[in-house]
């Protein structure tokens, strides 16, 4: 109930004068004012997305984290050829035998007892989600845990890389259609009556509620044993945005919308998740295409708002982007423009660092150990510094160090780069440094740029335009969002365009 005092009369208003014509408008009017003023009061009126802030990163000042995930360890044994990896955060080798490392890999054999249908049909650990034991599943995942991080109090990436199945029916196509034949199967087995259409939805039902479980219950308890990991599943999630494998012409990169309405329904996946693992594999028909840009950033847009969680859910996710220095299927290294369209456009995007995987081919030739050698002490070691560092010093002069830069506009073409009036990248004594160059007025325009065309995105604790505010319902490492204030965004946000279609009142 409102009480309004008129100046004039110097009494209450009668709610019968505030049905007149005048003062409708005029209430309207207000109302209309205050909310366009409330609005700039929390978006400072550059910005009306409302972002969830984030985790802090594994290592101080390092808002982009930097993983070498490739088993080149043996080109140096086999081949005498070693790689600089300095510049990386993590160095870490996909390959069973490594344990104790930051970044490790859980493939299907490697944590409990995973149900899968091999190659020739055998049915591994029951074969279907639903046939697996859960129970023994659980009594063995400790033992992979205890083995592969050794320390239960270590930090870290752990990646769980399960891709036999997946766990919504509709997405097990081609190959993975055995997963809802031998579910179906499984259901006729019990009841042999049962019509086509009731089979096929119960298997359905069968299928998901279990693999649903089953992923769960792994996630739960390997956070528990494991707490200062991030954990999450590699490719997920996916936007499935490959059509430009059929034809380049008119493809956008979107994620088709099925698609984007399918990963909705892993909202269960993403809420359990600490940490979203996306890949980005260029394949070689993109190369050097503007096209190229557009394929990744439409998957880790997707990646970065699932990331972004609901109400009650905490911070956003971390979302670490796989990646590889070659193109997909070939040992050929990438462009400099697909350096940019891959690595460039994650990092500009905003996510939390860049994993960098390669197979066993990398170091199959001493050919294929120096080409890659090669690269990263060339164009992909100079990329990698710039772009990290421009991270770093971006995250300093607009989010004080209490956050990280993204873009305001996602489908912008700018990047977190080094100015070369500013900066320069050398090698001294066998590494790459940045050097500074130039004066202050040009300084005074790299700042411009950055604070034009980025923004940032708070770790937990701190809110507002520069994160210079501390958020007293966060603390620091990990806490609940600052829900009124959001739920506050969302009502103004809401409010406005509805406003703004009522005409102007005088």
């Amino acid at each position: 109930m409102f009480i309004i005092f008129s100046g004039k009369a110097k009494g209450l208003l009668r709610f019968s004068d505030m049905t007149t014509p005048t003062m409708a408008q005029r209430l309207l009017n207000i109302w209309r004012a205050f909310l366009l003023l409330l609005l700039m009061m929390l978006g400072e009126s550059k910005d009306i997305h409302v972002l969830n802030s984030t985790i802090w990163p594994l290592y101080p000042h390092k808002p982009l984290l930097l993983a070498w995930n490739a088993p080149t360890e043996d080109c140096k044994p086999r081949h005498g050829v070693d790689f600089k990896l300095d510049q990386f955060q993590i160095v870490a080798s996909p390959n069973e035998g490594f344990t104790r490392q930051n970044l490790t890999i859980f493939y299907k054999d490697r944590l409990g007892l995973y149900p899968y249908i091999d190659s020739g049909g055998h049915l591994v650990n029951g074969g279907l989600p639903q046939k697996a034991s859960l129970t023994q599943h659980r009594e063995k995942l400790p033992d992979a845990v205890d083995y592969y991080i050794r320390d239960p109090a270590a930090k870290g990436l752990a990646v769980i890389d399960w891709e036999e199945w997946r766990p919504l029916w509709i997405r097990n196509w081609q190959t993975k259609n055995v997963y809802r034949n031998q579910s179906r199967a499984m259901v006729l087995q019990k009841k042999p009556t049962m019509s086509g259409t009731s089979v096929n939805k119960v298997a359905q039902q069968e299928f998901e509620m279990s693999a649903r479980l089953f992923m769960l219950e792994t996630l739960r308890l390997v956070k528990s044993l494991r707490p200062g990991q991030l954990w999450g599943f590699y490719l997920f999630p996916d936007c499935y945005n490959h059509d430009y494998q059929n034809s380049l012409e008119n493809y956008t990169g979107r994620c088709p919308d099925v698609e984007v309405a399918r990963n909705d329904q892993l909202r269960w996946l993403w809420a359990e998740s600490t940490a979203l693992f996306p890949s980005a594999y260029m394949g070689s028909k993109l190369r050097s295409s503007p096209l190229a840009r557009l394929f990744v950033r439409n998957r880790v847009r997707e990646a970065l708002r699932l990331a972004q969680g609901g109400e009650g859910e905490g911070p956003a996710r971390p979302v670490f982007v796989y990646a590889r220095p070659t193109y997909a299927t070939d040992l050929e290294l990438l462009t400099q423009s697909d350096l940019v369209s891959t690595i460039g456009e994650s990092v500009a995007l905003g996510t939390a660092g860049i994993i960098l995987w390669g197979d066993a081919t990398y170091a199959g030739s001493k050919d294929s150990c120096v080409s890659l050698s090669e690269y990263l002490s060339g164009p992909l070691g100079r990329y990698l510094l710039n772009v990290s560092t421009a991270a770093e010093q971006c995250s300093q002069a607009l989010c004080g160090w209490h956050g990280r830069c993204l873009r305001r506009n996602p489908d912008t073409d700018t990047y977190l780069h080094l100015s070369p009036l500013t900066h320069s990248i050398q090698e001294q004594r066998g590494r790459l440094r940045v050097l500074r160059v130039g004066g202050e007025h040009d300084a005074g325009e790299e700042r411009r740029r950055w604070d034009e065309d980025f923004r940032c995105q708070c770790y937990s604790g701190y809110q507002g335009e520069g994160c210079a505010v501390q958020d007293p319902q966060q603390q620091r490492g990990g806490a609940v969002p600052a829900v009124w204030e959001q739920g506050v965004q969302r009502l103004v946000l809401l409010l406005v365009p509805v406003m703004m279609m009522v005409p102007l009142l005088h």
